[in-house]
């Protein structure tokens, strides 16, 4: 490995005239500001050169990026930890001081250009960083040509710890591709030594690995199980966009400014790195050296406002010589999104979106506000005449078979819910059983050797991924709609005649036909996957989707098999295809929006909570919910029973003549 260090001197006072007149200058112009060390401090890099290049070769991480399958690929990382040195001397680089306009007060500064700079300063790089674009991608390929990735070594005490020492590594990103957006990045881990000395240091073990993510990280033993290393050196997983290190392979989720708002991948495939190093002083007193930039303040990228401002350098932050204090406040672990299909995991995965899609808004809000005005108007004008294009009065559910427009449809099932939310809490407990098979299905699938041995070596891949979302949830969930659809189409038939039924009795029926209803669901299944596996046929396929929708009722209500019951539905659908559709999309969009906006909310609320915990949360919570789609599909299958009869549309004001007891459904 090749490895660089810089010898310089401790810094105490300016000896010679011509740093004496720079730093009264500084000081004078505002600019300021030299990093001085805490009384007490001692830059163990500089006493003992030797010895910091050795320990810090003898540590350097190893970084795992995750692999781009093609340039400006935005799944994959495109950047690597770099050298500074590719901005030094390039033109295209501009030194920047706020004012009006902000002035350029130097293109393709030199490090002793930055020396004593402070907040009132930033460096610009060609591009938007708002808008970046593949231009940040294409510069760094263009300016790091021909250089090795390197990571900064930086070893300190801490005065008030003096039996342990910090060996700190500084990773320089380019460009952060995140949610917060901006140019330039520091990342980094640290290794913390019961020693005194680099000597001891280098006798030793480190005690833990600390991992900088975001203003926070994450704390493990160095002899934990959960620590990756090639021999001596820890492996870091980087996160693709954000660079915030992980101790392993996995999606990642933040809920707080220590951990990140959103989530951080560092799924493989990964591209495994292993920089040179360079050590660097606690600070540097020599404006000439070609490590004065460590004694910039200002900003290392584009200003801008709040979390897409350029990030200040190493030496401007807390942990630079108090690296303790941040050790020490570290979290023991990482919340790790678990694999498979299950509500908990929507929620969490919709959580990223919502983030990501904020940060998205917040930047088209200061970059384009006109298109993001406009983009809002036509959302609110088209959800305007969806909303008016139906009928909206409150009207009863029974009779079943019964013609009623689509808005009365919906809101008889947010009406059922709320005068009968027992009778749909009900439904729901039948419906639990499907979301318990799904999770031990996962596990089982998980610890088969076999299967298991097939979705760890495909790393992530998107095949496993398939199979075990299937095998995990929506198979389950499909089953469990079908029964709730059967239980439900009986329930409110028989509600509306002299001889009502219980749920239970209503779900003991549907039991009974459970072989009849699984040959449809079995026959309507093949036809809707082979479709599907053929691309073209995917339209085809949500097509007869839709068409068998009303097989259970079919099957339930007019005593036919599984065939007949699918050639039923389809009769049933035909002419009433993008009715069908577009309510049952329009209320599952309703049901799945407010669950998921309501889960986002707990999530980062109850952020102390385990995921798993907040996904059994999930489940049940949705579990109860589900089924009000099947209210809604049954409405629509005793609407197509009317509709073919020649029956009258439903009057708001009129039950006809139907007496519905409270204990059955009653809107």
């Amino acid at each position: 490995m090749n490895v660089s260090i810089a010898r310089t001197r401790k810094l105490t006072a300016p000896r010679s005239v011509r740093a004496l007149v720079y730093v009264l200058f500084t000081l004078l112009a505002g600019g300021l500001a030299v990093a001085v060390p805490p009384v007490g401090a001692q830059d163990l890099g500089a006493d003992d050169p030797t010895g910091a290049l050795e320990l810090a070769e003898k540590y350097a991480p190893i970084m795992m990026l995750k692999a781009q399958e093609a340039t400006c690929d935005e799944n994959g990382e495109p950047y690597a930890p770099t050298s500074v040195d590719i901005l030094m001397g390039n033109p295209e680089i501009l030194l920047r001081q706020l004012g009006t306009n902000n002035p350029v007060i130097k293109a393709g500064p030199e490090p002793s250009d930055l020396y004593g700079l402070g907040e009132g300063f930033f460096l610009d790089f060609p591009g938007s960083a708002l808008q970046p674009g593949c231009i940040y991608e294409k510069d760094f390929d263009k300016y790091s040509e021909g250089r090795p990735a390197v990571v900064y070594a930086h070893i300190v005490k801490q005065p008030e710890h003096p039996d342990l020492l910090a060996l700190q590594y500084w990773f320089y990103w380019y460009y952060n591709d995140w949610n917060n957006k901006h140019e330039s990045d520091w990342e980094g881990i640290q290794l913390l030594f019961s020693a005194s000395t680099i000597e001891e240091a280098l006798s030793t073990e480190p005690d833990s690995v600390g991992y900088a993510q975001h203003e926070g990280g994450e704390r493990v033993d160095w002899e934990s199980s959960r620590l990756t290393r090639e021999g001596t050196h820890p492996v870091v997983y980087s996160s693709a966009g954000s660079h915030a290190s992980y101790i392993g392979s996995a999606l990642y989720l933040g809920r707080a400014a220590s951990e990140g708002f959103g989530c951080d991948n560092t799924e493989g495939p990964s591209d495994r790195l292993a920089p040179d190093v360079v050590v660097l002083p606690d600070s540097v007193s020599d404006p000439s050296s070609p490590l004065a930039w460590l004694g910039y303040n200002g900003r290392w990228g584009e200003r801008q406002e709040g979390p897409f401002n350029g990030p200040t350098g190493p030496a401007a932050k807390g942990r630079w010589l108090a690296p303790i204090d941040w050790h020490q406040e570290l979290r023991s672990t990482s919340v790790v999104i678990p694999g498979g299909d299950n509500v908990g995991n929507t929620v969490v995965t919709s959580f990223c979106g919502v983030v990501k899609a904020g940060s998205g808004s917040l930047i088209s809000l200061t970059t384009s506000p006109l298109s993001l005005l406009i983009s809002f108007v036509a959302v609110v004008l088209f959800l305007s005449w969806l909303t008016r294009r139906t009928v909206w009065e409150r009207v009863k559910p029974l009779p079943l078979r019964r013609r009623r427009r689509a808005g009365q449809i919906i809101r008889a099932a947010g009406n059922a819910f709320r005068r009968s939310p027992g009778l749909i809490l009900t439904f729901g407990l039948i419906y639990l059983p499907a979301a318990v098979a799904g999770a031990l299905i996962a596990v089982f699938v998980a610890i088969l050797p076999v299967l298991k041995d097939i979705l760890g070596q495909s790393d992530g891949a998107s095949g496993s991924d398939l199979f075990l979302s299937l095998v995990s949830g929506s198979i389950p969930n499909i089953i469990a709609l079908v029964f709730v659809n059967a239980a439900m189409a009986v329930h409110l038939d028989r509600a509306g005649s002299d001889a009502p039924i219980s749920v239970m009795d209503a779900a003991r029926l549907a039991w009974d036909r459970r072989r009849t209803l699984a040959a449809g669901l079995l026959r309507a299944s093949v036809i809707v996957v082979v479709l599907f596996l053929t691309v073209v046929g995917i339209p085809f396929g949500i097509w007869q989707l839709i068409r068998y929708q009303f097989m259970p009722h079919a099957v339930m209500l007019e005593d036919l098999d599984g065939r007949a019951g699918l050639a039923r539905s389809t009769q049933l659908v035909r002419g009433r295809w993008w009715h069908t559709a577009a309510v049952i999309s329009v209320f599952n969009a309703i049901v799945i929006a407010a669950s998921i906006g309501l889960g986002i909310v707990l999530l980062v609320l109850v952020s102390q909570v385990p995921l798993w915990a907040f996904s059994v949360l999930m489940t049940l919570m949705f579990a109860l919910v589900s089924p009000l789609s099947a209210f809604v599909i049954t409405l629509l299958y005793g609407n197509a029973i009317a509709e073919n009869q020649g029956a009258a549309a439903a009057d708001p004001d009129q039950a006809d003549g139907v007496s519905v007891p409270r204990s059955h459904l009653y809107c």
